[in-house]
């Protein structure tokens, strides 16, 4: 979703023309545009567009609107718009008595400077804007009304999960670090751009620090190895993500993983 140095990999620049897309559909409001685009950008990243929530869609705030920006606006130009929201509401209102206001404007400031936040508020508000607009099936599917009736779900109509995951999804999901839609979008991201390595992928997309990438790489080497078992490795993952103590030492720790073996998950590079 953002370039992280280097030359930019196949999924960032097809989720960049893609955005563009979207965006400038949506301004347009060129609804067949946008049901493309989010169509397309859905498969990619299933995970950043749940399901509609029966009675809370109509909620979605368009955070363009409350900034007075265009879906097109640049990075610069949201950080921009935002620091001055921000600092006329101080000037202008007494923050205690609006407080919703201004958390709103603090959500919209945050939101729209995440590429990844941004594309799902995008998606988000642009499907309720094509619920409105009668374009889509009040299910919120991704599909154009006059073919609504071979529409099933949103995840049916996006690539088939892998028969076989890779190793490390699979330990994403036994560490309850991914779901359903962030596996979905893993092998769409795969299915489309093999060369990359899965690993930046998931780093790339959000879903574990580099740290808890190490403990994975390291934990995929002890269960290959026969030191571990997968029980095992859920507690101790589980001991990282919510004490601080690193997957390694909690193995050691309790007595699961020999002392002398003196497994560094630093040392496992991704």
């Amino acid at each position: 979703m953002q370039d992280k140095g280097g030359p930019k990999n196949k999924v960032e620049l097809e989720s960049q023309v893609l955005c563009s897309a979207l965006r400038q559909s949506w301004a347009s409001r060129d609804t067949k545009g946008v049901l493309t685009s989010a169509r397309e950008l859905y498969q990619l990243f299933p995970d950043l567009l749940p399901p509609p929530k029966a009675g809370q869609e109509q909620f979605a705030i368009n955070y363009y609107d409350l900034l007075g920006l265009k879906q097109q606006s640049t990075p610069n130009l949201v950080s921009a718009t935002y620091l001055q929201a921000a600092k006329k509401f101080l000037r202008t209102e007494k923050v205690k008595e609006r407080k919703e206001d201004f958390f709103r404007i603090l959500d919209a400031g945050f939101i729209l400077r995440k590429p990844r936040l941004r594309l799902s508020h995008d998606l988000v508000v642009a499907r309720r804007w094509l619920m409105q607009a009668k374009a889509i099936p009040e299910d919120g599917t991704l599909e154009a009304t006059e073919t609504a009736g071979e529409a099933t779900d949103q995840l049916a109509k996006t690539q088939p999960l892998m028969t076989e995951l890779p190793k490390l999804v699979q330990l994403l999901q036994e560490a309850q670090f991914i779901g359903p839609a962030e596996t979905q979008a893993l092998s769409a991201q795969m299915a489309l751009a093999p060369e990359i390595p899965l690993e930046r992928l998931v780093l790339d997309s959000g879903y574990v620090t580099q740290q808890e990438m190490n403990s994975l790489k390291l934990a995929e080497l002890l269960l290959e190895q026969g030191k571990i078992s997968m029980a095992q490795f859920q507690v101790a993952i589980y001991d990282e993500r919510t004490s601080g103590i690193r997957m390694a030492e909690s193995l050691q720790v309790r007595g699961w993983l020999p002392i002398e073996v003196s497994p560094r998950s630093d040392d496992v590079k991704s």
